[in-house]
């Protein structure tokens, strides 16, 4: 420590000390320090560099842990933010990074917690009104002679059942239920009066918790509608559709589903009563809705075209099942299943396709973790002649059943359990295209 009271002389003593005389500047050398106290402990910080990223890393863990179960919520405006900022292609490799380790992460799930292999496990009471006018069916017997020809009619004998397509088995041990039509849950039908019946197939051997669940709906007793929505798939080229319901549908609505893609997502076509949302064109697996009911699905410009006949018609990709076998085209990369030079064809997602039996009825298939692979041999073992896969990807994959109660409103149900989204989602002005079915006996005589 330094005094300086005053200026001083300073002398060596010739080693190397100095020190002052006459006015009394002293300096002391000691190696004893004043100012530090050696005894005292020394504090660590408690705010680290560590610390503060461990804590991050376990905020962002957790907070992805909440938001997993909730992901098809924003996945869908996350797709579209990150289009209009990296690009369409770009947006597809993100697209298949995350559904590969979504893939993944499912087989881990399963794998350790297992998981329902059953979408249509949930056993719920269901109440159905249906108004229905006495029908007389008139019996014969006696001594055998041949009654008049005219009394042998559809509405005497009635018409003939619903006719079930035999399931091909996929699986050499197929879960209870996997494989066996059912009318359970389903509007309108009963195992004696079957309008509908429904079942689910597992068809990848190495995800069985991929399960897809078919509607079959007998095309005597049913009318398809289309509904195009007030921005897909026509909205970029200023064609928007109404996008809601018609008013007298819902005293007959059975079911409802999505429509296909958006339109500039492969530019397939879609026309509705006179017009075009996105121009029709041929080689593209297509449904088509006829003035009397009956409807058509194949390829575009080989199997059929639109004629004064057509009321609707929607295009989205290639077929998925094409004259009772599997497509071999569900398999090609590419732009063949999309837009981008992306093999979505091998997106591990959510998808749904429209078919019909070689008898001519109606189906309808919907599914989690499937390829355009494993929806095509699910659809090619419920029976299916021809199919067409319709959107993919959660929450767009939705099909609603809709159920009248004794006060005149509806009942909507998710045809899965598993289903994302509301089932009265279609009750409401929807963005992009749907299909809806009603009940239409008109022609229920064979």
């Amino acid at each position: 420590m330094v005094r300086r009271p005053a200026a001083g002389v300073g002398i060596s003593d010739g080693n190397g000390a100095e020190s002052v005389l006459a006015s009394g500047l002293e300096v002391d050398y000691s190696t004893e320090s004043h100012d530090v106290d050696d005894a005292a402990p020394v504090r660590k910080r408690r705010v680290t560099v560590k610390r503060v990223l461990f804590v991050a890393m376990l905020l962002m863990v957790t907070a992805g842990a909440l938001a997993y179960p909730q992901r098809s919520k924003f996945s869908a405006q996350a797709a579209d933010f990150s289009r209009n900022v990296i690009g369409d292609e770009n947006t597809a490799r993100v697209e298949s990074w995350y559904f590969a380790l979504d893939d993944r992460l499912a087989k881990v799930k399963y794998r350790v917690l297992g998981g329902s292999t059953n979408p249509f496990s949930t056993s719920a009471i269901r109440v159905d009104f249906v108004a229905r006018s006495p029908r007389t069916i008139v019996y014969y017997t006696g001594s055998g002679a041949q009654p008049p020809t005219a009394q042998l009619t559809a509405d005497t004998l009635g018409p003939t059942p619903l006719q079930l397509p035999k399931i091909q088995a996929l699986r050499d041990n197929p879960e209870p239920g996997e494989g066996s039509w059912t009318t359970a849950s389903l509007p309108r039908s009963n195992p004696n009066d079957m309008l509908m019946a429904k079942t689910f197939i597992r068809p990848d051997k190495s995800r069985p918790y991929a399960m897809v669940g078919v509607l079959l709906m007998d095309s005597r007793r049913i009318r398809l509608n289309m509904v195009a929505g007030t921005g897909e798939p026509g909205g970029y080229r200023g064609m928007k559709g109404s996008g809601v319901l018609p008013g007298d549908a819902a005293p007959s609505l059975l079911a409802a589903w999505n429509g296909g893609f958006k339109g500039q997502h492969g530019s397939y076509g879609m026309w509705v009563d006179g017009r075009e949302f996105v121009p029709l064109r041929n080689g593209l697996a297509t449904i088509a809705v006829m003035k009397d009911g009956t409807f058509k699905l194949g390829e575009y410009g080989r199997d059929f075209t639109r004629d004064e006949n057509t009321v609707a018609v929607r295009q989205n990709a290639v077929l998925l099942v094409d004259k009772g076998e599997v497509s071999r085209r569900v398999g090609e990369g590419n732009d063949t299943w999309g837009y981008v030079q992306v093999n979505s064809a091998e997106f591990i997602t959510w998808r749904s396709a429209v078919g019909i039996t070689k008898e001519g009825n109606l189906l309808f298939a919907a599914g989690n973790s499937l390829s355009a692979e494993t929806l095509a041999k699910a659809l090619w073992a419920a029976g299916a002649y021809m199919a067409m896969q319709l959107d993919i990807n959660s929450p767009y994959v939705l099909l609603s059943t809709f159920a009248q109660q004794p006060d005149g409103t509806l009942k909507a149900d998710r045809f899965m359990d598993n289903m994302p989204d509301s089932p009265s989602r279609f009750l409401k002005t929807q963005e992009r295209d749907f299909m809806y079915v009603t009940l239409d006996e008109s022609h229920y005589r064979y």
